[in-house]
């Protein structure tokens, strides 16, 4: 609601250059689910605003629940972007879920586009994502909220500390923002940085992988490269290849980069990942099948 109130702000300035659709996602998988799509259509109605409500029903589908409405959560919002001709997707996280994400993060062992955490603006599932608020925290949205007379409305699944987020948000983020006030509010200048080096390992690895049509790599080159590129230019094959991101942990990746620096070893070794990816380090290449091209 913060971001709506914020966004309906700007744009009935005298010189606003866009127009505004609000879009809610229905996941079906809580008892509030219908009044709290409810809620979004009559705020929309009452700043004047279209509204769109999209069902998705991730239950059904199969694997990670969290990930499947993650993914049909964002595919319903590209067809919205689509369908409306939108410029761009606004999303309402803020600085305290950049910290939580970054906690996350670290606790899994992410690489550096892990800890590179939200971004600012980046394209994904074919709709330019923009996320306005990094620099502001669940308390600043709070109280926009309240200054101007609206409730705000917590999810009610957030107070499950069965679920890993939600114990870092109840238990850990209070003391770390004990500890080291606004950290919410600042954090993004770290991710920030952790994203400029992302992206420049990125770049090195893309060039000195140089995948062939087999989707074979010199072993050789690699290993000159050092572990850091190595690694992420692995992550990134993979990705590709079918492995979700958040699965390549430096738990995953780190014995397949060991093995491809330990050139007197010249027996071969296969390590099975995450999404039907298999790497095999040869004497001479490294190469990573997905399960489609087995």
């Amino acid at each position: 609601m913060a971001l709506l109130l914020a966004m309906a702000a700007l744009a009935r300035r005298s010189h606003r250059t866009y127009e505004l659709v609000v879009a809610h996602v229905n996941h079906h998988l809580r008892p509030e689910a219908d009044e709290e799509a409810q809620q979004v259509r009559d705020a929309a109605d009452r700043l004047g605003i279209e509204s769109v409500v999209d069902d998705i029903q991730p239950s059904e589908a199969k694997g990670n629940l969290a990930a499947a409405a993650r993914s049909m959560r964002y595919a319903a919002l590209a067809e919205v972007v689509q369908a409306k001709r939108a410029e761009v997707l606004v999303t309402a996280h803020h600085g305290t879920d950049q910290l939580e994400t970054l906690l996350l993060a670290l606790m899994r062992g992410a690489g550096l586009d892990g800890l590179a955490g939200l971004a600012w603006r980046a394209p994904r599932w074919g709709v330019e994502i923009i996320r306005p608020m990094l620099d502001q925290t669940h308390g600043d949205c709070v109280e926009l909220c309240e200054r101007c007379g609206w409730s705000w409305a917590e999810d009610a699944s957030n107070q499950d500390e069965r679920k890993r987020r939600n114990a870092v948000r109840a238990q850990l983020l209070p003391l770390l923002l004990q500890l080291a006030p606004d950290l919410d509010r600042r954090i993004h200048r770290t991710a920030d940085l952790m994203r400029d080096a992302a992206e420049l390992v990125s770049r090195q690895a893309a060039s000195a992988f140089g995948v062939d049509s087999a989707g074979a790599f010199d072993r050789a080159r690699l290993a000159a490269v050092g572990e850091l590129i190595v690694g992420a230019g692995l992550r990134d094959a993979a990705a590709a290849l079918g492995s979700g991101r958040d699965e390549l942990t430096a738990e995953v990746v780190r014995p397949v980069v060991e093995a491809i620096m330990q050139t007197s070893v010249r027996r071969p070794r296969r390590f099975d990942w995450p999404g039907g990816v298999v790497v095999d380090v040869r004497s001479r290449t490294v190469r990573l099948t997905g399960a489609d091209n087995r």
